[in-house]
């Protein structure tokens, strides 16, 4: 027996009491510890006072992980006091039990309980307990939308509890109203609680409250707009919650609405399932409602329909029951955009939204009003209700102005659709680039590629209205404008450096050691699927650390200029392909005019894309039968003479004649573009969209160094390297074991050139863990990023080093298109697999080349021109050439 244990069962009731009060405060900081002494004082046969507090102590300790239990804990404290006729005693079991109640959803039961705890505790004329009770009742009452009631007593509360000086009862309000301020868009005076709430938390070692203070900061800091610290702070409330053991899931939840706000709906979902099925399992009802709701949002994002549908009925059938209304209108609303994106335009959908309207208005949402607003509209107009829909538009358009990003780029797409339902082409145009405005904004607070690249899919909708509306009646040149309005914008960013914190280096150090564990235990039989799984982990939390950079905030590009294109361009003639739905078009720019050509069908140029990629891959891995060999040359043959006539074949007189610079757009820019008959021979660039061609010819020279380097298991890359260091004696050569990660990124940053012969990976589940395999084991582009100055000129002579993963609006993510954004000027890089023996004769080609004065686009056209009997030509120059 511990001598604690001793202690209570022999001393008399008054040391007895003393030790459970004393639990009051240990449950806030040790829940396991507090709950585990209030056990062994609950000794069969006692009935005292100090049971009676030790079972609310009980009950405490599990309201976060089994509020079941500990709502039955808390009735027992409640009966107990009140057969020892401790009205006081049994108020405060009651005031604990009002928060219990409502997280399982028992709403009405929970106003019942703190009804009752505020009859015994005005009888006992006790003010402290009473504005304790007052907070918990404030919760019950936010949580179902009666937000004026729960300010009311939250403002009674504080002077009382700052009177008598009780910390974690004036943390606990501020944490509580700071949410509720949040929620209604005063995010001021939010902040200022929940930081206050913070400071206030660690004097006193709160650490079970300054998780939840951690939390509802990034909630509050997400309403306000500023995802990357609101990500920062869930972050930190996780950490807590771990460190303390406490549950985790309602952060998944809202990691899942930030991701949301920044556009990547599909890791929404995921987050938003797993702290429901965390909620569901510890029955946390109340909770599971909210998660339900988020989740039917991201689904929706991500297109999965009826899965949106399916939660959002059943998170309105939960809020009902909650008698939570208001949140049960912002299920409804969910569950009219699912019929509206299924297609539905009846009258019936129209009554139903402008219902809607009404109620999630007269409930003080912010954002989901604009929403059912808009879709409201749209279903007038599609149904000839002209006036109505005019008078809904321009209710959502008059907030274009001010406010929140989101809102003002819901505000600019109704006036959009305003003007053009008025007949207004100019003025829908205008209205098209303002919005685009705001969303190039609001992604300049964003500083990782992710959340960039993500974000442009929040302006789809204006993108591709832009272009229709270009395609329909406008000129070449102002399609060519307008497209680079959203295309590839973030490339164009200045560069936001993930944190660079001791942290990050140390998980990308762990990442590279893991995965070389991997391989090597993989060929010793082992079973590796432990080291897997942490290998996810390190990425999770590589991924988490790098969202927590903060945005550039430079201001938003100017529309592109032409002539100045122009003049970049010379004797070179701009190629950039425009996608509409399936309807693929090429814009030629050359010789001072601006044409215009359809293409035909993407899908159908996607399926000889796949035919193409699937022969070369062949080819370059010689695998297979002489017979299949040739079956792969015929192939290959086929897709890219068919490929050729399609891209090309009417472009054929504007792009005579001409160097050319080609900017893809979809899966095309993974295509081998000098495969291509017609292409063969050529000089050719490769760009994100013209602005990045435009801004890479704008990298000034530099006067630096020669980085050269090798990874492991290429059987000509050493002989590669040693070769390419006679032609460069200044130049740092790292081989062997030398040539680590942080060894070569060190020795790119500021080089004029750099060259790396090594394996590499395209990550289609994750563009950012793509890399190039080094000594140490993967460069990835987290690594990359930490560039202060990318290498002027990088040759890589790797298997698909230029893949991208492609996000709407053209946003690329991937080796090639990182470096791209820190600063470098071109690259040559392959987007097919290539065989090592042809590659090094190639690569030594391009420098003989290089080293004669020629540019890379020249250097590698000669020398892939040598090799065209070696192999399909699977390399690209990229950036400005």
């Amino acid at each position: 027996m511990t001598p604690y244990a001793a202690a209570a069962t022999h001393a008399d009731g008054a040391t007895r009491l003393a030790q459970a009060e004393s639990l009051l405060e240990l449950v806030h900081t040790d829940v396991k510890l507090a709950r585990d002494r209030a056990l062994t004082l609950l000794e069969p046969g006692l009935e005292d006072e100090a049971d009676a507090v030790a079972l609310r102590v009980v009950g405490l300790s599990l309201r976060f992980s089994d509020p079941q239990r500990s709502s039955e804990q808390l009735r027992r404290a409640v009966s107990l006091a009140h057969r020892l006729r401790l009205p006081v005693r049994a108020a405060q079991a009651r005031t604990t039990h009002v928060v219990v109640l409502s997280q399982l959803g028992r709403t009405r039961a929970a106003l019942r309980e703190a009804e009752l705890a505020e009859a015994g505790l005005q009888a006992a004329v006790d003010e402290l307990e009473l504005a304790r009770l007052r907070v918990n009742h404030a919760l019950v009452l936010q949580r179902i939308g009666r937000q004026a009631e729960a300010l009311v007593r939250f403002g009674a509360a504080e002077p009382v509890l700052r009177r008598y000086g009780d910390v974690r009862w004036e943390v606990m309000l501020r944490n509580l109203r700071g949410t509720l301020l949040a929620y209604q868009g005063r995010s001021d005076l939010a902040l200022a609680d929940l930081t206050t709430g913070i400071e206030l938390a660690g004097s006193v070692e709160l650490k079970t409250v300054l998780c939840s203070l951690h939390q509802n900061l990034g909630f509050a800091l997400l309403r306000a707009g500023r995802v990357p610290e609101a990500l920062k702070q869930i972050a930190n409330a996780r950490s807590l919650a771990a460190s303390i053991g406490r549950r985790q899931d309602s952060s998944y939840a809202d990691r899942a609405d930030a991701l949301l706000a920044a556009g990547l709906p599909v890791e929404a979902l995921e987050d938003a399932e797993r702290a429901l099925a965390g909620q569901l399992e510890a029955g946390l009802a109340f909770d599971a409602a909210e998660s339900r709701l988020i989740g039917a949002r991201a689904a929706l994002a991500a297109g999965e329909r009826p899965q949106a549908a399916e939660f959002a009925a059943t998170a309105r059938q939960e809020f009902t029951r909650q008698r939570r209304y208001t949140w049960a209108t912002q299920a409804w609303q969910v569950e009219l955009a699912a019929r509206f994106a299924g297609g539905e335009r009846t009258a019936e959908l129209l009554r139903d939204l402008t219902q809607c309207v009404v109620r999630l208005e007269r409930a003080g949402w912010l954002v989901t009003p604009q929403q059912a607003r808009l879709q409201a509209a749209r279903t007038a107009a599609a149904l000839g209700r002209r006036t109505q829909a005019d008078r809904l538009y321009a209710q959502i358009a008059a907030e274009r102005f001010s406010g929140l990003s989101n809102v003002r780029l819901l505000a600019w797409e109704a006036e959009y659709e305003r003007l053009l339902l008025l007949g207004d082409r100019p003025g829908a145009g205008r209205a098209i680039t303002r919005g685009l405005s705001v969303l190039a904004q609001y992604a300049n607070t964003l500083g990782s590629t992710d959340l960039r690249a993500g974000a442009a899919s929040l302006g789809t909708g204006l993108a591709t209205a832009g272009l229709r509306l270009s395609l329909e009646g406008g000129s070449a040149r102002s399609l060519l404008i307008r497209t680079e309005q959203w295309r590839a914008a973030s490339l164009r960013r200045a560069p936001a450096h993930p944190p660079q914190s001791g942290r990050l280096a140390e998980l990308l150090n762990l990442l590279r050691a893991v995965t070389n564990q991997v391989t090597d235990e993989g060929l010793d039989g082992k079973d590796i699927r432990p080291l897997q799984r942490e290998r996810g982990r390190l990425e999770h939390e590589i991924k988490d650390l790098a969202r927590h950079a903060p945005g550039t905030h430079e201001a938003p590009e100017s529309p592109l200029d032409l002539r100045k294109l122009g003049d970049k361009l010379g004797g070179r003639a701009l190629v950039e392909y425009v996608r509409l739905d399936d309807e693929l078009h090429a814009i030629v720019l050359a010789d001072g005019r601006c044409t215009r050509t359809r293409i035909g069908s993407y899908q159908a140029v996607l399926a000889e894309l796949d035919q193409l990629r699937f022969a070369m891959g062949r080819i370059a891995a010689k695998h297979g039968s002489p017979a299949l060999l040739r079956g792969a040359m015929d192939v290959y043959d086929h897709a890219r003479t068919r490929l050729d006539q399609v891209l090309l074949g009417d472009l054929g007189r504007q792009i005579s004649g001409h160097e050319l610079v080609l900017v893809p757009t979809g899966s095309l820019h993974a295509l081998a573009w000098a495969a291509l008959p017609s292409l063969e021979n050529r000089v050719l660039t490769v760009a994100p969209s013209a602005r990045s061609w435009l801004a890479a010819d704008q990298v000034p020279e530099l006067s630096g160094h020669v980085a050269l380097a090798h990874g492991p298991g290429l059987d000509h890359a050493e002989a590669e390297i040693t070769t390419l260091a006679g032609l460069y004696p200044e130049a740092n050569a790292l081989r062997g074991d030398h040539a680590t990660a942080p060894a070569v990124a060190e020795s790119w940053d500021g080089a004029r050139l750099a060259h790396l012969a090594a394996h590499g990976r395209f990550r289609r589940d994750n563009p950012l863990f793509s890399n190039l395999e080094l000594a140490d084991g993967p460069l990835t582009v987290y690594d990359l990023e930490s560039l202060r100055r990318a290498p002027r000129v990088l040759i890589l002579s790797a298997c698909d080093a230029a893949l991208s993963g492609i996000k709407p609006g053209d946003e690329l993510m991937g080796v090639a298109s990182a470096l791209l954004t820190q600063g470098c000027k071109t690259i040559i890089a392959s987007v097919a697999p290539v065989a090592d023996e042809h590659t090094r004769t190639l690569m030594l080609d391009v420098h003989a080349a290089l080293a004669r004065g020629l540019r890379p686009a020249q250097a590698l056209a000669d020398a892939q021109a040598a090799q065209a009997k070696a192999g399909a030509p699977a390399f690209i120059c990229l950036g400005a050439g």
